[in-house]
């Protein structure tokens, strides 16, 4: 049975990334809910370098670089009526949007946030540089670094976010890593289970296998990992009770009280930011780790996040 699911998990692989390649070569990205024309957001990155280059022209810049480098642990409790007894203060270290290559010597500054914290589970939840093209090969070593520095019991599982190349997965899981991609593994505690489910980014490399995947899990306690949170009614329709993404950075550039100027959401654009709920599913949109586009964040925070997940009672 362990090799039948193997050979179609090879098989799967296969499939999913001859499509992800030609989407990635393509001039079109695909979302669930229509594609998208690159050159519309090849024309808004030109806007963004030029609004970066006057940023830097004033004092407004320092401040917002200094932001960005301000990277902080946020402890979060979530609470759960269908969480299994034995899972009971489960600890989930949460990465999201490290853009490792985007401010100086981030492996560094995540490795002390995280030195010392032990947890039974790590999820990335994609986006691992800042370019969208090109090689990856200089945020390899910061990442050799980053999971060597994580302490877990039960793994370090991933996705990938649509600023990563499908390329990147054999160096992901050479480095220890359990890329997810479009599948489902299973956690034991006890005589209880639950269920992690990671799917491919759904902003620009949205296929039908992600909804396959979503669909086929089994019943019970389940987390989904997705880059971004558009996927959030599929993902609780389909019975999952806990969604971790990124994607937005809170909106990294905001105005006062955190309103942002741009989500970069089409579907599920209140869910940018922190803890949200839908109908029965609990959702966490991680404000990233990095940046992207300009260095500097405004009125939003560069975060890690520790969850940790209850029963209630």
């Amino acid at each position: 049975m362990d090799k039948a699911r193997t050979k179609i998990k090879k098989q799967n692989r296969l499939i999913w990334a001859k499509a992800r390649s030609v989407m990635e070569t393509s001039n079109y990205k695909y979302s669930k809910y229509g594609e998208k024309v690159w050159i519309k957001w090849s024309l808004f990155g030109f806007f963004i370098r030029i609004f970066g280059m006057l940023l830097k022209l004033t004092p407004f810049f320092k401040k917002g670089f200094e932001n960005a480098q301000n990277i902080v642990l946020n402890k979060v409790d979530l609470c759960f009526d269908d969480l299994p007894e034995d899972f009971e203060g489960y600890t989930i270290l949460h990465m999201t949007d490290l853009h490792l290559d985007s401010l100086p010597e981030m492996d560094k500054t995540i490795c002390e946030k995280i030195k010392g914290l032990k947890v039974d589970l790590c999820v990335l939840t994609g986006d691992y540089r800042q370019g969208t093209t090109g090689s990856f090969k200089k945020i390899l070593g910061p990442l050799h670094r980053i999971v060597a520095g994580i302490r877990q019991q039960d793994g370090i599982l991933a996705v990938l976010g649509n600023h990563d190349t499908c390329s990147m997965v054999e160096s992901f899981e050479k480095a220890g890593i359990t890329m997810l991609i479009n599948e489902t593994i299973d956690i034991d505690r006890g005589c209880s289970r639950i269920s992690v489910t990671g799917l491919d980014d759904p902003y620009y490399y949205y296929t039908d296998q992600s909804l396959q995947a979503l669909e086929e899990s089994s019943k019970g306690f389940k987390i989904v990992l997705v880059h971004a949170p558009s996927m959030f009614d599929l993902s609780s329709d389909n019975g999952y009770s806990l969604y971790l993404t990124g994607h937005t950075h809170g909106g990294q550039i905001c105005l006062p009280r955190g309103i942002p100027i741009i989500r970069h959401l089409r579907h599920g654009k209140k869910y940018y930011r922190g803890i949200w709920h839908y109908s029965k599913m609990t959702g966490y949109t991680g404000q990233g780790v990095g940046v992207v586009g300009i260095p500097v964040r405004f009125n939003t925070q560069s975060e890690i996040t520790l969850l940790r997940l209850h029963g209630k009672k």
